[in-house]
């Protein structure tokens, strides 16, 4: 099962996938908007990167549309999604930008429709082998923490549930790794050279043997937000 299905998996409790509506807000890639669009979902992804975008392309036969634009400010009229999702991604968002990212998926939201975040905690078997090149601690609080402030701050929305659950990489050696790393990020060629032969004995030793390679295991936290009905 890919890592895009995994989440899927966790997301369909929460929402009917067929035929609905979807923004995907930081859509990378876009292979969860691929599995999304495989469900039955009409989807638009949101991209601010350019190389991300050239990656999603190859999906657009599959009937889902990306623009390039950045989550704090969303091209769409209000309430015109049945869900905005943010898989992976709000922790992306700068800080001085995550309140108005928030506040404009509830705008582009339909009443009654669902915010649907899942954020990788800062923990576990990935989390540990990518700190030394990337320590992400810091703006995966940071995201939690803007998501507790809006949920206190604004009644149109009630939170109905918050999930733990782990999605799985795998790879079939250390130099797969090594390429998803710089592709999604080129900067990180530099610290990620000099420290090679430290992440190539993490990559051991964390690691879950599997027929096809090697496994590691990422704790996800979903948060489920209902955009109330008006009366």
């Amino acid at each position: 099962m890919s890592t895009a299905e995994q989440h899927l998996s966790i997301l369909s409790k929460h929402l009917n996938l067929e035929d609905g509506t979807i923004l995907d807000i930081g859509s990378g890639g876009g292979e969860v908007s691929l599995a999304l669009s495989k469900r039955g979902a009409k989807v638009t992804g949101i991209e601010c990167s350019r190389d991300q975008m050239c990656r999603a392309s190859k999906h657009l036969r599959s009937g889902c549309r990306f623009l390039l634009g950045v989550g704090e400010n969303l091209p769409f009229k209000e309430s015109c999604f049945d869900a905005s999702v943010f898989f992976n991604s709000i922790h992306h968002i700068p800080e001085e930008c995550l309140s108005k990212a928030i506040s404009d998926a509830f705008k582009v939201t339909k009443p009654g429709g669902v915010i649907y975040v899942a954020e990788p905690m800062a923990e576990g078997p990935c989390f540990e082998l990518d700190a030394p090149v990337e320590d992400e601690t810091e703006v995966r609080e940071l995201a939690q923490h803007a998501l507790n402030q809006a949920r206190d701050s604004f009644s149109g929305w009630t939170e109905e549930t918050q999930e733990h659950y782990q999605v799985h990489f795998d790879y079939q050696k250390f130099d797969d790794y090594k390429d998803e790393m710089l592709r999604f990020d080129h900067s990180r060629t530099v610290r990620f050279e000099k420290i090679e032969d430290l992440l190539k004995a993490q990559f051991m030793k964390l690691s879950e043997k599997i027929n096809q390679g090697y496994r590691f295991y990422q704790p996800m936290l979903a948060r489920c937000i209902r955009m109330k009905k008006m009366h």
